[in-house]
């Protein structure tokens, strides 16, 4: 369990919030990845302070976790590579090849094949995350792909191509393209459901999410972001967080401010949170009660309470903070 208590001071100011961790597995800390700034900020969960900022390459942006949460794989765009994050020194200790500007990637579940978007070359390499080498490129993806999304089973990727607003499935496994579907505006990033049975992608300039079955890739369903004081062209979607049952997604909207609550199996926007500005990345804690959010334009990160549906803390981070990751 990540929190035990809060108390929620003035909504209008930010707040001291007194918070009592109880940590499961794990350090407890936030990482979160500055694109402007070069560095990555690690958060200690319990105070919120500031344990470290790390150096990195050039334009740091997506992070997956490895070795059992061990190494932090950290996506350093302009450096043309993804560092190796160890966990427990809070230092890079090597380098993966992933091809020219790195941007959004995925690790089967099996943890053999990294699969990583390369947005300027539009293609997609794959490579083994334990030795760093590359083992192929799969071109002919789109353009600037950039969501990397395996279904549970691990035997294919979701690849969103910003231009061609189309999703690419292909097997990485040899390097083929099995299909190719029409969605939304400008698709950024997706998610399968646990069930395996639907994927489900962000639109961004399109303000909503195209569904699709994770099986047979038809498209299936469409949700619609529309709320009172949201301007149409500031709802952004881009990136999600999922309960591990599957009945609740959560859904950063952009330079709307704010976040969606969606039931998964009706569809129905169910709430909106108001976060920062240009909210982007998403991540839930372990036990689920606190969705952290990455803004990019107000240079920092929100808690959310997922109880009470409400934003309780914000923390200053580097500038232009994009991915999210909690090690709880």
């Amino acid at each position: 369990m990540f929190f035990q208590r809060h108390i929620l001071c003035c909504s209008t100011m930010l707040s001291l919030i007194l918070v009592t961790p109880v940590f499961a597995e794990g350090t407890g800390y936030i990482f979160v990845s500055n694109e402007a700034d070069n560095t990555v900020t690690v958060i200690d969960g319990k105070n919120f302070e500031i344990v470290k900022t790390i150096p990195t390459g050039e334009r740091p942006r997506d992070m997956r976790w490895h070795k059992n949460n061990t190494q932090l794989l950290i996506a350093a765009s302009g450096s043309d590579r993804i560092e190796v994050l160890d966990v427990a020194s809070l230092e890079i200790i090597n380098f993966l090849e992933a091809g020219e500007d790195p941007e959004i990637f995925s690790i089967d579940p099996s943890g053999k094949i990294l699969v990583a978007a390369n947005e300027d070359d539009n293609e997609v390499t794959v490579t083994d995350p334990d030795t760093g080498k590359q083992i192929r490129t799969i071109e002919d993806v789109g353009i600037e792909p950039e969501g990397i999304t395996f279904r549970n089973d691990g035997e294919v990727v979701f690849v969103t191509s910003e231009v061609t607003n189309t999703i690419i499935i292909v097997d990485p496994w040899s390097g083929t393209i099995l299909d190719e579907v029409l969605v939304g505006n400008r698709p950024r990033r997706g998610i399968v459901t646990p069930d395996d049975k639907e994927y489900w992608v962000t639109n961004e300039l399109g303000g909503t999410i195209s569904i699709l079955d994770a099986q047979t890739f038809e498209l299936i369903d469409e949700i619609i972001f529309e709320k009172p004081g949201m301007r149409e062209g500031d709802i952004n979607p881009v990136d999600f967080a999922m309960t591990a049952d599957g009945k609740t997604a959560y859904i950063t909207l952009g330079r709307a401010r704010h976040v969606a609550i969606v039931d998964v199996a009706s569809r129905d926007v169910t709430n909106y949170v108001l976060a920062g500005d240009r909210v982007w990345g998403a991540a839930l804690t372990a036990d689920e009660k606190f969705l952290v959010v990455t803004n990019g334009a107000s240079d920092d990160i929100t808690i959310i309470d997922t109880i009470k549906k409400v934003a309780v803390n914000s923390v200053p981070v580097g500038r232009t903070p994009h991915t999210v990751r909690i090690d709880d």
